[in-house]
């Protein structure tokens, strides 16, 4: 007999067997035994989840003659009848398996609506199985929405797809919709398992979790890579045959590989990049190790002991903690930056190699480094030792400090503000802007110096402007503030001065002779603020 591969031999029969759906077969089971079942069905989601599969579960349900079934409907086809043998060999008579990336114009579907109005053969219901739905043009979609709208009650539709979007919201409305979910891995784990337990495989643990990452929450992936990976490792699965047969990155060595960009040691990370690529690891599995490791990271320290993931194993997630206490989470997010856009220039390098490289070297020369505000106090603390709390503060000890997310502690400056722009760029710089962007739209200066302010407010300014403004003052100065309210109707706020500095730029700018030859050369074109400083 010829050989059967594990996708189509472990296929599902029933819907109890379909493995992370469990919405769809509570909807589905509840349907049938009530008997309240849909004219048409739409099932979305990613490849290899079993949209198709249980599009033949549905129709095999819906015809199976069983007698237990009491000649209705069954949610528990029996698998055994003419009908269900001949559904899952795909040649029942009146259940037609149609694909639509093949047959996608109108034709082919009026071909179904001339035959809809006859009766079956010998089952219960007449179905259409569509798969790939979305190929269709919009012409065989609209020949379809009325049949769909009200068919015969001897017909039942099953839509399947991938990409639902491209599918017209009036085919969609018609339909019960079902979203086929990716699969945990740990459930394709356990189906991995039991599928080489039966087939009399011997297996590492470590092989069926990476065949579960790579499949991507994909049944029929993981049992193709199973399949392929059973002949590779002749009937002896382990996990360096799926490392080998792949060219994956074991975690370990993608943990090395992190620790050594981390820790600045670029000579080694060079080699260690370099015996990875003469092992036959592709540059881009590298980096999706590296990223993966960077996202565990991550998420590691936000969740902390509440993190778990399956495809790590235990010495590997303690590695992983243990790291996480090692990296700040700006380090982290600056390092997810940077690999997102390594990949980017991976894709359109003429060498591959030598960019990864590049890019790596660059990760390891910024993820240390700290942001603008830090550096800004970093430098601040050593023009000024003697302002630092602790006094005996070096640079060995601010750079130990930054890697662990702690904070120099520094007493308060005595802060000089000598006019309204200076406060308004203090503002900005300590990100306070709400009470910025009141101050420039609603604050009217009559007068400033140092501890005293004279103003007025517009008619729009909020009630707590003042005390707030007095706070932030009094925080940032040391020192007690005058704020003193005159009422006058001539004064203006920052932002309509600036506006109107703006009006006069502008009209000085349109009387150049040069402006003036260009508008006459480009009708209709203004004189607009630059958005780059």
């Amino acid at each position: 007999m010829a050989y059967t591969v594990l996708a189509r031999k472990y296929r599902p029969q029933k819907l109890s067997e379909l493995i992370g759906q469990d919405t769809l077969v509570k909807v589905l089971t509840n349907s049938f035994k009530l008997n309240r079942i849909a004219h048409s069905f739409l099932l979305t989601g990613s490849r290899g989840i079993g949209k198709t599969s249980t599009a033949r579960i549905i129709a095999k349900g819906l015809n199976c003659f069983a007698s237990s079934a009491n000649n209705l409907p069954t949610v528990d086809p029996c698998g055994e009848c003419e009908s269900c043998i001949s559904i899952t060999q795909s040649r029942h008579i009146d259940v037609i398996e149609m694909d639509a990336a093949s047959r996608t114009g109108v034709s082919d579907v009026r071909e179904i609506i001339d035959n809809i109005d006859y009766k079956t053969v010998y089952a219960r219901y007449k179905v259409y199985i569509i798969d790939e739905v979305h190929m269709l043009s919009n012409s065989a979609f609209n020949a379809l929405l009325k049949t769909l709208e009200e068919p015969p009650a001897h017909v039942k539709f099953i839509f399947a797809t991938t990409e639902i979007l491209k599918i017209p919201t009036t085919i969609i409305s018609r339909c019960q919709r079902f979203d086929l979910e990716r699969i945990d891995n740990h459930l394709i784990n356990n189906h991995l398992s039991d599928i080489c337990n039966k087939e009399k495989i011997t297996f590492s643990e470590g092989a069926l979790k990476m065949i579960s990452n790579v499949s991507e929450g994909s049944i029929r992936d993981a049992l193709s890579i199973l399949d392929q990976a059973i002949i590779y490792s002749d009937g002896r699965l382990e996990a360096n045959h799926i490392i080998e047969m792949l060219g994956l990155l074991d975690q370990n060595r993608s943990f090395k590989l992190f620790e050594l960009i981390f820790e600045q040691k670029n000579s080694e990370m060079l080699s260690e990049l370099e015996k990875e690529i003469k092992d036959g690891i592709d540059p881009f599995s590298i980096l999706n190790g590296l990223m993966d490791i960077n996202w565990k990271l991550m998420v590691s320290k936000v969740k902390k002991e509440e993190f778990y993931t399956h495809d790590l194993s235990d010495d590997n997630l303690e590695l992983l903690q243990n790291f996480s206490k090692k990296i700040s989470t700006a380090i982290l997010s600056r390092c997810w930056q940077i690999l997102l856009k390594i990949h980017d220039e991976m894709k359109y390098a003429p060498d591959i190699l030598s960019t990864l490289q590049m890019g790596l070297l660059r990760l390891s020369f910024f993820s240390n480094s700290p942001d603008q505000d830090e550096l800004l106090k970093i430098l601040n603390n050593l023009k000024n030792p003697s302002e630092v709390h602790s006094n005996n503060v070096n640079n060995n000890n601010i750079e130990k400090q930054y890697g662990s997310d702690a904070n120099l502690t520094l007493e308060k400056k005595k802060i000089e503000i000598n006019n309204f722009e200076d406060l308004l760029l203090l503002l900005k710089k300590e990100k306070k802007i709400p009470l910025l962007v009141e101050l420039e739209t609603n604050f009217k200066v009559l007068s400033f110096q140092p501890g005293e302010i004279r103003f007025d407010l517009a008619p729009d300014a909020s009630n707590e402007l003042v005390s707030s403004l007095s706070k932030f003052l009094k925080n940032i100065t040391n020192i007690e503030w005058d704020l003193i309210r005159l009422e006058n109707t001539n004064a203006k706020t920052f932002s309509n001065l600036k506006e109107e500095d703006d009006i006069k730029l502008r009209k000085l700018i349109d009387q150049n002779d040069i402006v003036q030859e260009i508008k006459k050369i480009f009708p209709g074109s203004k004189i607009a603020k630059s958005s780059f400083h």
